[in-house]
């Protein structure tokens, strides 16, 4: 038990090393980041730390992948469902969007609008805990959080 975790936890201090020489907001920083919340919040028991590094590196990248994939569904449902919707409306859509989600999170708790502001400006984990005075762990909560509210949102909206 003692060398899985020690496996594990070598894997994401090297994810965090690698993190470091990253520019924060970069595409590879945020698998990285993903591939450190996959890592944490991991059942599996990690008997090489290189096997474990690389397969959650793996599933981070498909995870984002998939999750673009899926916003490009949205805009595309979007650009079907409102015939007037075009490249320069989707700039004032984004923004109409994000005022709606901005009051939507500002209400539901302590340091989530810092938390959203920081995700929607790209800023790393680490920037998001400095400006909110927490630890990496509790902003990395605080994001999720603020994905679980603003999913549920647009949920709502697309079921309405």
């Amino acid at each position: 038990m003692q060398k899985n975790l020690n496996s594990l936890w070598r894997a994401v201090r090297e994810m965090q090393q690698r993190l470091q020489d990253l520019n924060p907001g970069s595409s590879e920083a945020d698998i990285t980041e993903h591939a450190i919340s996959l890592a944490i919040d991991s059942q599996c028991q990690a008997k090489n730390w290189k096997f474990f590094y690389y397969d959650r590196i793996k599933n981070a990248r498909f995870s984002l992948r998939r999750t673009k994939a899926r916003q490009s569904r949205a805009y595309l449902k979007a650009a079907l469902n409102f015939p007037a919707y075009s490249k320069d409306a989707e700039s004032y859509a984004a923004l109409e969007l994000e005022e709606q989600l901005r009051v939507v999170v500002s209400a539901s708790g302590k340091n989530l609008s810092q938390c959203f502001d920081d995700m929607l400006n790209g800023k790393s984990v680490a920037a998001t805990a400095l400006a909110c005075g927490v630890s990496q762990r509790t902003a990395n909560r605080l994001r999720q959080k603020v994905r679980e509210i603003v999913q549920t949102y647009l949920n709502a909206q697309d079921a309405a």
